[in-house]
């Protein structure tokens, strides 16, 4: 795994045996995963997905929301919507895995906030869907 990957990692469950991004589908429909102990980031494996998901090769970074938002939808209609639900979000960094799967914001230390398809997730959970 990358040493500065701009990601907060989860395990599904306290006792959780693999480390994964907030955007894996094996975390779909969890209200709250745990973010991962500093002795888990050191120990458990990473799930495959995840694990290219993090890989520097592939990742893209943008200057802005809206580049990256058009370049996943070039017809522009969800800038906007997507400006607006990302609200008052602080980041430094925009950047897509090397999926193109979504738009993740943030820092060098982890994402704040996940752009999908007409919706953005946030850090705290919370889920703006505007599509």
């Amino acid at each position: 795994m990358p040493s500065e990957t701009p990601e907060t990692l989860f395990v599904p469950h306290a006792r959780g045996r693999l480390l994964h991004v907030r955007t894996c589908p094996q975390l779909l429909g969890l209200d709250a995963p745990v973010p991962a102990t500093a002795a888990q980031i050191e120990t458990l494996g990473t799930c495959a997905w995840c694990a290219k998901e993090l890989s520097e090769e592939g990742r893209r970074y943008f200057d802005s929301v809206e580049q990256a938002v058009r370049t996943l939808d070039p017809s522009g209609d969800a800038v906007r919507p997507t400006e607006r639900a990302l609200g008052g979000v602080d980041y430094d960094l925009i950047w897509v895995p090397p999926s193109y799967s979504y738009i993740a914001v943030g820092d060098k230390e982890h994402a704040v906030a996940w752009i999908g398809r007409g919706c953005v997730m946030h850090e705290d959970g919370r889920l703006i869907d505007f599509g």
